[in-house]
C-alpha cells in the first residue's frame, strides 16, 4: 500500500481550489469550535497538508505538532509546509510509545481500509499513543450520505476512470456506529457534528466559479444546522477523550 498511495501523491488533485478552501476553512471552524488543540499533538494524513488551499496545520499553531502518513513521498511533500516532523508510519501500528501525545487530529485517514477490522484496530492504536484524558478529533466518510455511500460503492477502476474516488476509499462509520466503536477503542465522545453539506460531485465541482464558493457553499452548510444534516454531510466528525485505564 505504500507504493499505491507514492503513486497516488503523483497525481494532481481533480477538485477546484475553491472546494478545497472551503473544506479547509469549515474543518478549521469545527476543530476550533471544540477548542483548539494545545500541548504536543499528532496530525494522521499529510495529504491535505501538501498545498496551502487545503493545509490544516499552519492556522493551527495552538499545538506543537508531529505528522504522520503512511506514503513516504506525501511525508516529504508536506514537510514544508507543515513546519514540523513528519514520519511514513501505518496508523495501525505508530512507531510512538504510549501515552506520547496530548491529541490526535485524524481528517479523513481511517476510512481507506479495505476491512472494518483494520479502522477499529487503527482507534486502538490511536488510543494507545493519547495520554489519559488526552482528545482526539476524528473525521470519516459518512456513510448515511447516499451520494457518498454511492461513490464508495463504485468498482475501483471505475471510481478512479471517473474521477468520482481517484483513490481507494473503504469501509466506514456512521455517527451512532462510530461512536460506539470509539468507546469499545477506550474513548468517551463528547461531541459529534456532520460537515461539508454540498451536494457530492456537483457542488464540490462548481466551487471552480468564484460565486458558488463565496455565496452559494457557505449556504449550503445551514443544513448542518437541520434533521437532513446526517444525510448530507461529507463527513461525520467526533471529538472525543481518552477515558483513563482503557
Amino acid at each position: 500500500m505504500t507504493a499505491y498511495w507514492d503513486d497516488i501523491a503523483t497525481q494532481e488533485d481533480a477538485l477546484p481550489d475553491g472546494w478545497r478552501r472551503h473544506a479547509r476553512a469549515e474543518h478549521l471552524r469545527l476543530i476550533e469550535g471544540w477548542g483548539p488543540p494545545t500541548g504536543c499533538w499528532l496530525k494522521t494524513d499529510l495529504f491535505e497538508e501538501r498545498s496551502a488551499s487545503r493545509a490544516l496545520l499552519p492556522s493551527l499553531a495552538s499545538a506543537e505538532w508531529v505528522a504522520t502518513d503512511l506514503s513516504p513521498m506525501v511525508a516529504r511533500q508536506a514537510l514544508d509546509r507543515i513546519g514540523c516532523s513528519s514520519v511514513a508510519a501505518d496508523v495501525r501500528a505508530l512507531p510512538f510509545p504510549a501515552g506520547a501525545f496530548d491529541g490526535v487530529l485524524s481528517t479523513s485517514t481511517l476510512d481507506h481500509f479495505e476491512a472494518i477490522d483494520d479502522l477499529h484496530r487503527a482507534l486502538r492504536e490511536l488510543r494507545r499513543v493519547i495520554r489519559p484524558a488526552g482528545r482526539l478529533v476524528l473525521t470519516l466518510d459518512n456513510p448515511a450520505n447516499p451520494l457518498i455511500r454511492l461513490r464508495n460503492a463504485l468498482p475501483p477502476d471505475v471510481a478512479r476512470r471517473t474521477g468520482l474516488a481517484p483513490f481507494q476509499v473503504g469501509c466506514t462509520l456512521a455517527e451512532a456506529s462510530g461512536r460506539a466503536a470509539l468507546e469499545a477503542a477506550g474513548f468517551e465522545v463528547e461531541n459529534s457534528a456532520h460537515l461539508l453539506h454540498a451536494p457530492h460531485v456537483v457542488g464540490t465541482r462548481l466551487a471552480r466559479f468564484d460565486w458558488w464558493e463565496r455565496v452559494a457553499l457557505p449556504r449550503t452548510e445551514r443544513l448542518g444546522r437541520t434533521r437532513l444534516a446526517p444525510f448530507t454531510g461529507h463527513y461525520v466528525a467526533f471529538a472525543a477523550t481518552a477515558v483513563a485505564g482503557a
